[in-house]
């Protein structure tokens, strides 16, 4: 991350900076800093960059062209790609500063920053170079080093490599509009005060437990107003083989540090009646299978029940293309009382080859789902107050049935030790208990069987279908996200 900062005391910042942890950051080489003195731009011989507002007033004001000319050093370092540099002026008049929109500038390779002074900058030179308008606070400052400097850090910790500890950028105060929960280190007493004994017992489940109870607490007494924007997220998903389930998570870890998970590929949880309120998010993942949803006896996710709650659909695919899958799901959820404000069909291993989706979701699969994360945390704060919109999807909502043919499976009974793990994991319900024949006419074609067989015994033949699908749809697809 390259940040440049257009300043007239350009000591403030680095010597801010290049302290502590960003400072470790910059010696390594992951930030780098770029200071540039507006008064090096200075149009008359005494270096002077301020002169008296028109029409009357107190103080002075910051003249156009040598901001300008100092943003013009800086931006003309960009001009072999083409792209204007993301150029934000730190002022009360902007955007509040918060951990989503921290997230977004995170994910820019490198950021202008431009700091006023006085009693401004001149508004056309704002007009021409200025993309973001942004303030730390509710108050004035005398100018925007230090708000340039806590951006930075701020923006800093979502960098990879700043911080020893990754973790630490996503999991602590202000993440989920929670506060964090209180720490504890040695001694175990200190001034007739004990550590809680939760934390003493190595149990991980009660301790996450109590840490988040603490964290709702803590909220409650000192932030009410962020309980308030709090939105517990639930990722319902059917995952025969597990890639849905790994890309759903992924996402999910973007989104959260404190989601709920529900398997639908366990079919009991398909029966059971969920509801969700409007202060919820639903992350609905599906594989697809044949460019559709997969077909169950207990359509998926109608067991799910909203008021109002937005929702964003995923439909995980080979590598091939996920057809109609988004609308479907779109559609059927809508139905039940949804809102999907969005949609992202990420690529994942395809169950019939070892070429095409091999090993995705990558690491560009993963800045691609963190960005469509920080948009869904975009698109929550806004229709918090101003309503949530359904988002368009390509696809067909009602698609004929498509009738797939049937990959030759085998079963070798001299190999199988009657685990019975093919029967209870089957997500359709397509396996006999007594004979543990498979169904024709209710199985998926998924594959779950063979893979948690550790006898070895179940297999199948699809080198047809591997071939003709590795000679047309080998070139590795991009996510795409709406």
């Amino acid at each position: 991350m390259k940040f440049h900062v257009l300043t007239l005391f350009p000591e403030m910042i680095e010597n801010a900076v290049h302290t502590s942890i960003t400072g470790r950051a910059a010696k390594k080489g992951t930030i780098s800093l770029n200071t540039v003195n507006i008064r090096d731009f200075s149009v008359n011989k005494h270096m002077r960059v301020d002169d008296y507002p028109y029409g009357g007033g107190a103080g002075m004001v910051m003249e156009p062209e040598p901001v300008y000319r100092a943003w013009k050093s800086v931006a003309d370092l960009r001009e072999n790609n083409g792209k204007k540099p993301r150029c934000i002026y730190l002022t009360p008049q902007g955007k509040v500063l918060n951990q989503t929109l921290v997230e977004e500038l995170a994910m820019e390779e490198e950021l202008v920053l431009l700091c006023g002074h006085y009693e401004g900058i001149d508004e056309r030179v704002l007009e021409e170079v200025v993309t973001d308008y942004v303030s730390i606070g509710d108050y004035v400052l005398t100018g925007g080093e230090l708000a340039a400097c806590v951006l930075i850090d701020a923006v800093s910790r979502f960098v990879p490599g700043v911080l020893s500890n990754e973790e630490s950028s996503q999991f602590e105060s202000i993440q989920d509009n929670l506060l964090e929960y209180p720490h504890y280190t040695r001694p175990e007493v200190w001034k007739n005060r004990q550590v809680p004994e939760v934390l003493l017992k190595g149990d991980h489940k009660k301790i996450q437990a109590w840490r988040m109870e603490k964290s709702l607490e803590r909220t409650r007494q000192r932030r009410p107003d962020l309980l308030e924007k709090n939105r517990p997220v639930t990722t319902a998903f059917f995952s025969p083989t597990g890639g849905t389930r790994k890309a759903a998570e992924i996402f999910t870890g973007y989104l959260t540090q404190n989601p709920r998970y529900l398997d639908l590929t366990r079919r009991k949880l398909r029966k059971k009646k969920i509801r969700f309120s409007s202060r919820e998010l639903l992350i609905a993942a599906a594989p697809v299978y044949g460019g559709q949803l997969p077909v169950t006896e207990e359509p998926l996710f109608a067991n799910l029940q909203g008021e109002g709650t937005p929702c964003v659909v995923m439909a995980a695919y080979g590598n091939r293309h996920y057809d109609d899958t988004l609308a479907q799901m779109k559609k059927r959820l809508e139905e039940q009382g949804f809102i999907c404000i969005g949609a992202i069909a990420p690529v994942i291993p395809h169950i019939y080859s070892s070429v095409l989706g091999k090993g995705r979701p990558d690491e560009e699969d993963r800045k691609i789902l963190k960005k469509f994360a920080v948009e869904t945390k975009k698109r929550l704060e806004k229709g918090r107050t101003e309503g949530f919109a359904s988002v368009q999807v390509p696809g067909n909502p009602d698609p004929e049935p498509k009738q797939m043919k049937p990959v030759k499976k085998t079963f070798d009974s001299a190999l199988c030790t009657n685990c019975q793990s093919c029967v209870q994991k089957c997500p359709v319900n397509a396996i006999s208990q007594e004979t543990l024949e498979i169904r024709g006419d209710r199985c998926l074609n998924c594959m779950c069987c063979v893979k948690v067989c550790k006898a070895k015994a179940r297999g199948y033949d699809c080198s047809q279908v591997r071939q003709y699908l590795e000679t047309h749809y080998s070139t590795p697809r991009k996510i795409e996200f709406f």
